[in-house]
């Protein structure tokens, strides 16, 4: 009996092993070239899959021009309501359009909803001069922003993401989803994203989404699909949940049902797997650093605001705390000056950053005081030879 007892301990022994190996084999991942998840609010990357790998986006592209065209309304240089005259170009356009007329006038409005929604060349060509006043200035300021941002695998060459025969029109997941965390700060663009119909042309003219993520995954409203015979299928989704938003991005699918289902399975998995915890409030006091020539010979240092964190579920006691003092302190010292940052790391990747100022003000020590603590120093010093 007691033999039988010791073969199946090792047997279950040797069970537990094998299903803890099976579950380490099966992370999460998902069926495409690459992918991103990242949590708007605070850009924190939550899944990467060769996230820096470059390939051409199709008509992912006219992330950036909406992000262009959104600034420039917000700077008051355009309006939405500002009337539009189409030119040869934006009407020579292939692909997916609206069938735009040279000479033909229409709404900024109009021609965001067109581009945004089913994906109109002709569309994003008229927006790209009416912003850029030609698009060849246009594509200058969209590789201006991308440099601006961060986005250090992206070059455009044209608005639309067609392909061209000459020139290297590439971005990568990560940078897609930098931008379109910059797109989303923007409520309108949302509000024409979010919608599986919509109309133009004084409500005469249907447009139908090309993103079937919509109505597919709950709380999703938006933002762009794109597809060439390079690119694959590709698609930049975003879904919201109470406060929460989350960015995912999948390049190089087999089809636009996959691209729905990989997506989809990204934002699931980020709603899921993570919740936001608070790891520090502001005001806390997490260390004191010497000032020279302080009436006080030191202060303590505190945080300069709250930080919050996508976590994986259960493992927030996994977060580590560093704090790095990059400033030598001399008296006077003002309340709130900066000296460091307290560094958040989770499993060695750094979660994120909160500056670290004094929390009080510390005067200059009188001439007395400094000569009484040189004189305490010469003599300990003294002694310790």
């Amino acid at each position: 009996m007691l033999k039988l007892k010791r073969i199946l301990s090792g047997f279950l022994f040797i069970l537990v092993l094998s299903l803890a190996v099976t579950v380490q084999a099966a992370e999460f991942d998902v069926n495409s070239k690459s992918a991103v998840l990242m949590d708007a609010e605070t850009g924190q990357v939550l899944f990467n899959k060769n996230g820096n790998l470059e390939l051409p986006p199709a008509s992912i592209t006219k992330i950036m021009t909406a992000l262009l065209a959104m600034e420039a309304i917000d700077s008051g240089d355009v309006s939405l309501g500002d009337q539009v005259t189409v030119s040869d170009l934006a009407e020579s356009m292939g692909g997916s359009q609206i069938w735009l007329e040279a000479g033909e006038k229409i709404s900024l409005k109009e021609l965001l909803k067109a581009m945004m929604i089913p994906s109109a060349n002709d569309a994003a060509v008229a927006v790209a001069e009416y912003i850029g006043g030609t698009e060849h200035n246009f594509i200058r300021m969209m590789n201006h922003k991308a440099k601006e941002l961060g986005m250090n695998h992206t070059s455009f060459v044209n608005a639309t993401g067609l392909p061209v025969a000459h020139g290297d029109h590439h971005t990568s997941a990560l940078d897609i989803a930098i931008m379109a965390r910059e797109l989303v700060k923007h409520n309108q663009i949302l509000d024409f994203t979010s919608k599986r119909l919509d109309y133009i042309r004084k409500k005469s003219y249907p447009i139908y989404t090309t993103n079937n993520l919509l109505g597919h995954f709950p709380g999703a409203d938006g933002l762009k699909t794109g597809w060439t015979e390079k690119a694959g299928y590709c698609l930049a989704g975003t879904a919201a949940r109470g406060d929460l938003r989350l960015i995912a991005v999948v390049m190089g699918t087999e089809s636009a049902d996959a691209r729905v289902e990989e997506t989809a399975k990204l934002l699931n998995y980020g709603f899921r797997a993570f919740n936001k915890a608070l790891l520090i409030n502001s005001a806390i006091e997490v260390d004191k650093v010497p000032v020279q020539k302080g009436k006080e010979l030191e202060v303590a240092v505190e945080t300069a605001q709250s930080f919050s964190a996508m976590i994986e579920r259960g493992t927030k006691d996994m977060v580590e705390q560093e704090v790095k003092i990059s400033e030598d302190l001399e008296a006077p010292v003002k309340k709130g000056t900066k000296v460091g940052k307290l560094i958040f790391k989770k499993e060695g990747s750094v979660l994120g950053k909160v500056d670290l100022v004094t929390s009080n003000d510390v005067e200059k020590a009188g001439f007395f005081t400094l000569i009484w603590r040189w004189i305490v120093d010469f003599v300990m010093g003294f002694f310790k030879k």
